[in-house]
């Protein structure tokens, strides 16, 4: 009988692996693949700093890791830009991130849950997941086994367990997506340490990602409306290069560019769960709701929810209390809606004019820089600012505060 089973060794596994390790807890966890390998997600946040300060591991990041001090986002002729600087507009805890190698960053994670104590399985794949009984959970792995554990976290990421039997997953109709990407040498970036900035530039319905991941790569990622993806008539490989072509920011920076990893495709990112937690379960990470990434924050969100996790298993175990374990839930629930309102709003010719404008209300370019640096769970004061931004949104459709940009004239994905 262990006290922890954790199913998934990406961040938010190892993350709570590790922190309930070292709290002396009995943990196992089972990873499907062998680690180092690809992931998608290469762009992090600077207020997951604090999770990486807790786990021990933030000056190995600093040695390691492309630094990130901010975000740019612009429109694919580049008539409007605007660039969030977490450098000059965070207090120092928080004033960089890093953009990482998924492969490198992740087994990193993966051998410090080992180091703090963690039974660690690659290339162990769970199979079932049986927590009828409050007492325990029984985790059965594909060699037959069934191994039993006073609690269990699903972190399984896209594949989530729980979330498929017991957590009523639902995909987010209105962000249904796909992703289509790669890595490239020689891709122009800007000078200083704005070359290290993530880039979103916006066509009409979709945006690329540039991600600079060291000096000579950039990880170069096209997000666009499933439905444009199943009916456009092109392979991946052809609909990257010719939406490239069609983009002129992209095309740019790109002339003379080398692709150096064949094209690949994640698709429909978005799904929430209307429950992450229960008597012997909970869900983090991934597997407990994932969004849109336009934001880059798919592994700030895992963290920070497997540390929350981490504290609530704990406190169960100890105490048997499920307050943590509600308010995790709860919290949870919150992230994803303050994202999802961000999100959902990106795609709208309005939000995008306020949020690119020239010379932003300073009342709410802070609250912004915050929660695009990962500070979701905001002070009232920050939230009441923010609402005061969507309502500016909401006005912009009809007074045009701010100025207006070409929709008509962005490309959009190419298609036959």
């Amino acid at each position: 009988m262990h006290d922890v089973i954790v199913i998934g060794g990406g961040p938010a596994g190892s993350t709570a692996a590790a922190l309930l390790a070292r709290r002396g807890f009995k943990v196992v966890l089972f990873e499907r693949d062998k680690f180092p390998r690809f992931q998608i997600g290469e762009s992090l946040l600077p207020y997951n700093n604090d999770v990486f300060r807790r786990l021990g591991i933030f000056d190995t990041l600093c040695e390691t890791f492309f630094p990130k001090y901010g975000g740019t986002f612009v429109t694919a002729d580049g008539s409007a830009k605007t660039v969030f600087r977490f450098d000059r507009n965070l207090t120092p805890p928080y004033q960089r991130a890093f953009q990482v190698k998924r492969a490198d960053f992740d087994l990193l994670l993966l051998d410090h849950a080992r180091a703090s104590g963690a039974e660690v399985h690659e290339q162990k794949q769970v199979t079932k997941v049986d927590v009828a009984d409050p007492a325990r959970a029984v985790v059965t792995t594909a060699d037959g086994v069934a191994h039993e554990a006073r609690f269990v976290i699903d972190a399984a990421g896209h594949g989530t367990f729980l979330g498929q039997k017991i957590g009523g997953k639902s995909d987010v109709e209105e962000l249904k997506r796909v992703a289509v990407f790669s890595h490239y040498k020689n891709v122009l970036r800007e000078e200083g340490r704005e070359g290290g900035n993530t880039v979103i530039v916006v066509l009409r319905d979709a945006w690329f990602w540039l991600i600079p991941l060291s000096d000579e790569l950039m990880s170069v990622g096209l997000v666009l409306d499933r439905e444009h993806f199943l009916k456009c008539g092109l392979e991946p490989l052809e609909l990257l290069e010719r939406t490239i072509a069609q983009t002129p920011y992209v095309a740019e920076r790109m002339t003379n560019s080398e692709r150096v990893m064949d094209v690949k495709v994640r698709r429909d990112f978005s799904y929430r769960m209307k429950s992450v937690a229960g008597e012997n379960f909970v869900m983090a990470g991934d597997a407990a709701g994932f969004l849109d990434p336009i934001f880059s924050t798919g592994v700030m969100l895992a963290m920070k929810s497997a540390e929350r996790a981490a504290d609530a298993v704990a406190e169960k175990l100890e105490r048997g209390s499920m307050k943590l374990l509600r308010r995790y839930e709860r919290e949870s629930q919150v992230s994803i809606d303050r994202y999802f309102q961000f999100i959902a709003n990106f795609y709208r010719r309005e939000f995008l004019e306020v949020f690119l404008s020239p010379d932003p209300p300073r009342l709410f370019f802070f609250p912004i820089i915050r929660v695009l640096g990962g500070d979701v769970l905001s002070s009232w004061l920050d939230r009441m600012r923010l609402a005061l931004f969507f309502r500016l949104v909401a006005l912009q459709k009809r007074w045009a505060f701010s100025p207006r940009i070409a929709w008509d004239a962005l490309p959009p994905p190419a298609s036959v």
